[in-house]
This record gives structure tokens, sequence and C-alpha cells, in this order.
């Protein structure tokens, strides 16, 4: 049920991108991942770094879920230099 949201949610996009992914790790600016998206990700993003949470399956917001039902979480999240790192989960 997660994963079906997380597929036709806002950040879908970016869900799709990372289930196509065959590396165990992506670097990423937030500049990418806007890309990804097609859109800009909110102030927040910038300025929160809970925003960048991964929350587990249980629910949580629609961001987080387009990367954790991708089986991705996140890593090393520097809003300084607007980066992050995407590891894959494993099963």
């Amino acid at each position: 049920m997660l994963e079906e949201a997380a597929g036709r949610g806002k950040y879908a996009p970016l869900y799709r991108f990372l289930k196509t992914q065959d590396r165990n790790e992506i670097p990423a600016s937030f500049a990418e991942i806007e890309f990804v998206l097609g859109f800009e990700l909110p102030d927040s993003a910038r300025i929160h770094r809970p925003w960048w949470a991964n929350q587990g399956e249980n629910g949580g917001h629609s961001h987080a879920l387009s990367w954790q039902m991708a089986g991705w979480k996140t890593s090393q999240v520097d809003l300084a230099e607007e980066k992050l790192v995407f590891i894959r989960q494993r099963s």
C-alpha cells in the first residue's frame, strides 16, 4: 500500500528514478534531485535536517516514502553544501 502511494504521489519521480538504479550508493545534490522531480525542493529541505529523515515503513511524509519504498535511505545529509547520499537498503 505504501509503495503504491510512493509510486503515484508528488515525489513519485524520485521513487521511479531510485527504483531503476543498480548502484548501492548515489551521491546527489539537491539540484540533481530537483531535476529528477521536475520542481524545487521546499525551503524546509534546505534548512531542516529532519526533512531528510528516514521514517520507517509505518508511515511518514511522502518525500521520505519516495526513497524508502524504493529501497533506499538517506545518509551524509549536508545542508550547507546541499548534498546527500542515498544508500541502498538490504532486504
